[in-house]
């Protein structure tokens, strides 16, 4: 910025009126009492101050927010769809592709006995666990099915805990429903809300994870 000196200067109204370097004075002399006091001509007006350069911290600013903008639309889809993945049942946190096949395995058996479908009972459960249940051929399975889909509705299963115990991949669930009947099977003059926790043990068979045993 160029800056011009303190002197007398003319006003530009007929007057010579001292210059501080910043501004104009109250300070006035007739021109030619002035003479040889100062440079022969000036500008009628100081300078102007310096332009502002506080656009240019804008402009860096609306890149930077730009910038944030970009990323945060690029990773929070990715982040959101990450957790999506980790947590398939409620609260349980499934941390790899067993884990979450086992946790699948879990969900399987559950709308098999809220369907009576013996395919997906016989899909979700090893040999060893159909036997040791009692219930090894399809007629037997559908015939408990039924009974318990008369027994309670609402039934829904929230996994609590996955977690790995040697080969074996344990999922815990506390499963809800509402009670139609009693113990003894008779119907309940009003049906009442209940619950139960299960621990799953599932096993690798092949490419697939089953369920072999719960307690």
């Amino acid at each position: 910025m160029t800056t011009t000196p303190p002197g007398w200067y003319d006003d530009g109204h007929g007057a010579m009126r001292w210059w501080d370097g910043t501004r104009w004075t109250e300070h006035v002399a007739e021109p030619g009492a002035m003479a040889g006091q100062g440079p022969a001509t000036a500008p009628a007006v100081p300078p102007g101050p310096a332009k502002s350069r506080l656009w240019i911290v804008w402009v860096v600013l609306g890149v930077v927010v730009l910038a944030i903008i970009i990323l945060a639309a690029t990773l929070v889809p990715r982040l959101i769809a990450g957790l999506g993945a980790a947590a398939p049942l409620g609260g349980g946190t499934a941390t790899d592709p067993d884990q979450r096949a086992a946790v699948a395995a879990v969900e399987l058996y559950d709308e098999a006995w809220q369907d009576a479908d013996c395919k997906a009972y016989v899909a979700s459960t090893t040999e060893s666990f159909r036997t040791q249940s009692g219930l090894t051929d399809c007629s037997a399975f559908e015939t408990e099915a039924e009974t318990f889909t008369d027994a309670v509705e609402d039934y829904e299963v929230d996994v609590t805990d996955v977690r790995q115990d040697g080969d074996a991949i344990v999922v815990t669930t506390t499963e809800t429903f509402t009670a139609l009947v009693g113990e003894d099977g008779a119907p309940l003059d009003e049906p009442t809300e209940d619950s139960i926790d299960w621990v799953y043990t599932v096993v690798a068979d092949g490419d697939d994870w089953l369920i072999d045993g719960m307690e």
